[in-house]
């Protein structure tokens, strides 16, 4: 079984209307394939965001800091019997996701703040020993839950993969990755998140499809989003 997953990667945002994510969703579903499981109403994504006793992602976020990375634990159903630990690694637009699958339980001893459960991943993934000495340095702990519905698009050439993220939500008061029904308070009514993300290029008639929209790339963190009630407390 795949333990671990390294993966460099150009990744742009955008910030879409309904209508505007109606008109992209009716264009890319002409040009591209939908992944396996989008269907035809997407898929529910939800992660738990950590952070160090510093707040230290957070912060160099929000100071646009050209290099900064977030820890999160990820999965796509509550009663999963396993899950992602990811690391995103930025530099402007150039990504570095490194993901480690961990067992449920596992995931439950991490969320407590028990880094020690990292160590058995050691042998088969030497960027775990890199994550496990991150968090235990940086005292990280569980700040944030977010959740919100996907549509995912794939095409072959150059790992190109576009989604579009809809009804965003996030939880500051229930770290229960595994929890069947949070509490949500919903983050953009109004708003979807449109992601391009590829290696080396965008193939031409991708980005001539999307040209037509006018988009404009922004910085979108749905973590820091998601922390507005410690955002409004801080500040």
């Amino acid at each position: 079984m795949e333990t671990a997953l390294s993966v460099f990667r150009n990744e742009k945002k955008y910030l879409l209307s309904h209508g505007e994510t109606l008109l992209i969703r009716n264009s890319l579903d002409k040009i591209l394939t939908r992944d396996a499981h989008s269907g035809s109403k997407g898929y529910i994504v939800r992660s738990l965001y950590f952070d160090s006793v510093n707040n230290i992602d957070y912060m160099t976020k929000l100071a646009g800091t050209q290099i900064r990375k977030k820890i999160r634990l990820r999965i796509y159903s509550p009663d999963a019997d396993r899950c992602k630990l990811e690391v995103k690694n930025k530099n402007g637009d150039l990504q570095h996701k490194v993901s480690i699958w961990l067992d449920r339980a596992d995931a439950a001893e991490l969320i407590k703040c028990n880094y020690s459960v990292l160590v058995k991943y050691f042998e088969d993934s030497p960027e775990a020993a890199s994550i496990y000495k991150m968090m235990v340095l940086g005292v990280y702990r569980p700040v944030v839950l977010v959740e919100y519905d996907r549509i995912a698009y794939t095409y072959p050439l150059f790992n190109t993969r576009i989604t579009i993220d809809m009804n965003i939500r996030s939880s500051e008061s229930n770290m229960d990755l595994f929890c069947e029904k949070p509490m949500y308070n919903m983050i953009m009514n109004d708003m979807d998140v449109l992601e391009v993300k590829y290696n080396e290029k965008l193939m031409g008639f991708i980005s001539k499809t999307l040209s037509q929209f006018n988009l404009v790339n922004i910085s979108a963190s749905k973590y820091c989003m998601g922390r507005k009630v410690f955002c409004d407390f801080e500040f």
